[in-house]
């Protein structure tokens, strides 16, 4: 993850977690609101990479949304599924979808988060302890074999104070630099202060097991 990103700390550990997990997403993998693709590199086990999104702007390898994957049954031996959920006024349904499309024994690994402001509004309905993302996947048929926590109580407010200074120097400098280069100059002031907070979480987050960013889950069918 470029450190040059305000969204740097929860990012790397979102990375960190899933390379734990790549050794069971392999085959056939589909990425379901692949986005930008970040973690295609990071499977290597993947024989192919179907990542499929309902924006055409990061050109997916398949352009589609949930519920109502355009694939047949049983065609897929893994699927990711990171940071989707929460945009989904029904996710059970998409649960049960990427169930359909998944292979006998295949592999399901989501990421959902259960602290995290508003974002790509107004399409923002949910956060998910562990309890509740278990339930869902247990209700749509998938058994949980792992699930782990991203984060902890100090990545988490050193997420949210960067991202709220983040977003101040932005607004300010935006209106001598314009909006690209005030993002760019923002990304570069805010680096220390991201290294810093990633530092204390690699060493602190464990203090409290109440607070953290999100959960990632490793489920099968």
């Amino acid at each position: 993850m470029q450190v040059y990103s305000p969204y740097f700390i929860i990012k790397s550990l979102q990375e960190s977690v899933l390379k734990k997990y790549s050794r069971y997403l392999g085959g056939r993998v589909l990425d379901v609101g692949c986005g930008a693709k970040p973690y295609k590199l990071l499977l290597p086990g993947a024989c192919e990479y179907v990542g499929m999104d309902c924006a055409k702007g990061v050109k997916p390898e398949c352009f589609g949304s949930i519920p109502g994957l355009p694939f047949k049954d049983d065609v897929f031996d893994s699927v990711l599924c990171t940071e989707v959920l929460e945009h989904l006024p029904e996710p059970d349904k998409a649960i049960t979808e990427i169930r359909r499309v998944l292979k006998k024994d295949g592999y399901l690994y989501v990421t959902v988060p259960q602290t995290w402001g508003l974002h790509y509004e107004p399409n923002d309905y949910w956060r998910f302890t562990q309890y509740g993302i278990a339930h869902l996947l247990k209700r749509g048929g998938l058994t949980v074999v792992e699930m782990e926590r991203i984060g902890g109580i100090v990545s988490m407010v050193g997420q949210r104070v960067i991202d709220l200074i983040w977003n101040l120097e932005v607004s300010l400098l935006r209106l001598v630099l314009g909006l690209r280069w005030a993002q760019r100059l923002a990304s570069a002031l805010i680096v220390p202060l991201s290294l810093g907070f990633y530092v204390l979480a690699l060493m602190f987050d464990e203090i409290n097991k109440e607070d953290v960013l999100g959960w990632a889950v490793l489920a099968i069918k």
